[in-house]
């Protein structure tokens, strides 16, 4: 999904307010292994640099210049990821701050990246052997600030697993990160499987008014979604083949 120009992450990435891309990414397993990137430039396959965090060193998050130069150590490819379609939405936004718009940063991005459409990416998976994981890849918001990084980075926050369950969560990244969405909803998932605990994450981001989006799967093979968001499309697999919705 990373190299298709239609979501918000990868290829098609969001533009920060210099119009230059900095991507999030982040993945863990139902062991605690995880690894994170935040704020990337040089990689084409962000959450390939976030699985070599996990895998080849003993930390959980790089960023910036840190993480490009990790990217590039471990030889993985780099790819101009910035799209037309992102540039003009980049444009746009800067001629309404030319023309006076909201001054308080945050309300007017929020605000923006609903109706641009955020598009960020996200997979929860139980595999053969009962082993689960979780992963999330982002642009971030359209006209962020240099060197913000969103939850799309942050264990616990927009990405979560463990022995019970494995979730990723999507949106205004702000909020996400202050009420760690994923983190509250695999805890719940062990206590009352995870439907009910996505059920209860999205009545939580509703009362706060948090815009967001969830995925998560538990040990035993159930799925679930959630939204606070106008829409959110999403894949399911399992045994019996591929459903695909826009809800």
């Amino acid at each position: 999904m990373e190299d298709n120009p239609i979501f918000n992450a990868g290829l098609g990435s969001s533009l920060n307010m210099k119009g230059e891309i900095e991507c999030d990414a982040s993945i863990m397993l139902s062991d605690y292994s995880c690894g994170a990137v935040g704020a990337l430039r040089a990689a084409g396959n962000p959450i390939r640099a976030a699985r070599l965090v996990m895998d080849r060193t003993d930390h959980v998050l790089l960023v910036g210049a840190g993480a490009d130069e990790f990217a590039k150590r471990m030889n993985l490819p780099s790819a101009d990821l910035v799209t037309e379609r992102r540039a003009a939405m980049h444009r746009k936004n800067l001629e309404r701050l030319r023309a006076g718009e909201e001054v308080r940063f945050m309300p007017r991005i929020q605000g923006l990246a609903e109706e641009m459409g955020i598009g960020t990416v996200g997979a929860a998976a139980l595999d053969r052997s009962g082993g689960l994981a979780a992963a999330t890849s982002t642009g971030g918001l359209t006209s962020k600030l240099p060197g913000r990084v969103g939850d799309g980075a942050i264990i616990g926050a927009g990405t979560y697993a463990g022995p019970h369950a494995a979730v990723s969560a999507t949106g205004h990244g702000e909020p996400i990160m202050r009420h760690l969405v994923a983190k509250t909803t695999v805890d719940g998932a062990g206590e009352m499987g995870i439907r009910e605990a996505v059920d209860n994450a999205v009545e939580i981001g509703r009362h706060h008014g948090v815009g967001f989006g969830i995925v998560g799967v538990e040990a035993n093979g159930a799925m679930a979604h959630g939204f606070t968001t106008r829409a959110m499309s999403w894949v399911r697999r399992d045994e019996s083949g591929q459903t695909t919705f826009l809800d």
